[in-house]
């Protein structure tokens, strides 16, 4: 099998990085720009530019060393050794939400990176996805939306294990999930202090910004700093696979933490041996 026959595919949450609460911010900010206008600059546009901006004042919410990652991959497409790069998801929101993240990590790397989003196979009950069968993530879908070759050699990378993806031409890095919360004040502070809009009234905004977040009665949880470390280096395991990926035959490899009598470790679990990183 050539390298340059290899593709590399992404789950988007949890795996690329954690946007739920970018997500309901992004929703809220959009939901009182419409309702208040007449108080904010009447040409704000929520376009591709505008949300790259607002992302990059919360840098928590991408997993660590990810642009690292990103920017492998794509030395390794300019090389010719990867084919393609793919985001195979069952993100929940619209279409576009999936296309900004896409975006916004290219604008980081100066590139276009991916080449094509799979999206969730039903949205509110609708199919939306018409290349795929099933919500579960399989690899008889993914060829099917792709059109590669069955033979293709694949690295895929995400935070839940999909039986379906199991196949002899799949390598598969099971991630543990990256999750990273930001409480409602600090994104909404974060935002005004930037200035990249003109407030009128800064106290009756953040009031309604706040608000309208906790609309989701989403429960914020601090991440402890040995959490922190352990997301770090498990980014640093991805890579280290993605050069395996490249290199040699492989087969799946699981990355996960598990925490016993509050004793946090990592292992790295391939084939039937088990590496312990404590």
């Amino acid at each position: 099998m050539n390298c340059s026959s290899k593709i590399v595919v992404f789950d988007l949450d949890e795996t690329l990085g954690y946007f739920v609460e970018f997500g309901m911010f992004w929703d809220s900010l959009k939901h009182y720009y419409k309702n208040n206008q007449s108080k904010l600059e009447s040409n704000l546009v929520f376009d591709q530019t505008f949300f790259n901006k607002v992302l990059d004042l919360y840098p928590e919410f991408s997993r660590p060393n990810i642009i690292n990652i990103l920017n492998y991959l794509k030395k390794k497409k300019q090389e010719q050794h990867c084919h393609k790069l793919m985001i195979y998801t069952n993100n929940q929101g619209p279409p576009e939400w999936a296309h900004h993240i896409r975006s916004y990590f290219e604008d980081k790397i100066n590139f276009s990176l991916f080449d094509q989003i799979i999206g969730a196979f039903k949205v509110n009950g609708k199919q939306v996805e018409m290349c795929r069968t099933t919500h579960m993530k399989t690899h008889k879908d993914f060829i099917n939306c792709t059109k590669i070759p069955e033979t293709t050699q694949i690295c895929f990378i995400d935070d839940i294990f999909h039986p379906g993806m199991s196949n002899d031409n799949i390598y598969y890095i099971h991630i543990k999930p990256y999750v990273y919360d930001l409480p409602f004040e600090t994104i909404v502070d974060r935002f005004f202090y930037a200035g990249l809009i003109a407030i009128g009234d800064p106290t009756s905004m953040k009031d309604a910004l706040i608000s309208g977040m906790k609309r989701y009665a989403y429960t914020y949880v601090e991440k402890s700093h040995l959490e922190d470390k352990i997301d770090a280096m498990l980014s640093k395991k991805i890579l280290h696979h993605l050069h395996v990926f490249f290199n040699k035959k492989t087969n799946s490899v699981t990355m996960r933490a598990t925490n016993k009598t509050g004793n946090k470790k990592t292992s790295i679990i391939k084939k039937n041996k088990t590496l312990k990183n404590k």
